[in-house]
């Protein structure tokens, strides 16, 4: 079973190799030098590639020389305003981010604060009222000797 297996990658693999070779091996001699010298692999046209062109030859070369170069500029400013847009987004999460905790601490301190004062209103109530009010179990001690919570 691993020897099919292995003849059956191997044949794959052969497959893919002359798939890949095909390609290259159709074009003439001189047009793939030709192909390879036009386009540098920086992005920008060999210049001295138009020049060795004649005629309508030349005229084509030079009119998509200066299109690839617009594409190109055109890549580079959407490539900018994305990555402006993109700063601009997060600084603008950042900011809701750091907005809405401080709003909330803010709604959270009060809301606490009014517990508090809640607390200490009902504490000086049984306090008052029942004098000997404990206030760590909320409860009060009646003349029965029994402890009852403070209503």
């Amino acid at each position: 079973m691993m020897a099919r297996l292995g003849r059956t990658a191997l044949a794959l693999g052969a497959a893919a190799y002359l798939a890949a070779a095909l390609p290259a091996a159709g074009l003439p001699a001189g047009a793939q030098q030709e192909r390879r010298g036009d386009w540098q692999d920086d992005g920008g046209w060999d210049r001295s590639g138009c020049d060795r062109r004649d005629g309508r030859d030349r005229i084509r070369c030079e009119r998509d020389q200066a299109r690839w170069e617009r594409e190109r500029e055109d890549r580079w400013r959407r490539e900018a305003e994305r990555k402006r847009r993109d700063d601009a987004r997060a600084k603008g999460v950042a900011a809701g981010v750091i907005g809405t905790a401080l709003v909330g601490g803010l709604i959270v301190a009060l809301a606490s604060d009014g517990k508090k004062k809640k607390a200490r209103e009902r504490a000086r109530y049984c306090i008052e009222r029942y004098g000997n009010y404990d206030e760590r179990s909320d409860t009060y001690r009646a003349r029965d000797g029994n402890s009852y919570p403070c209503i």
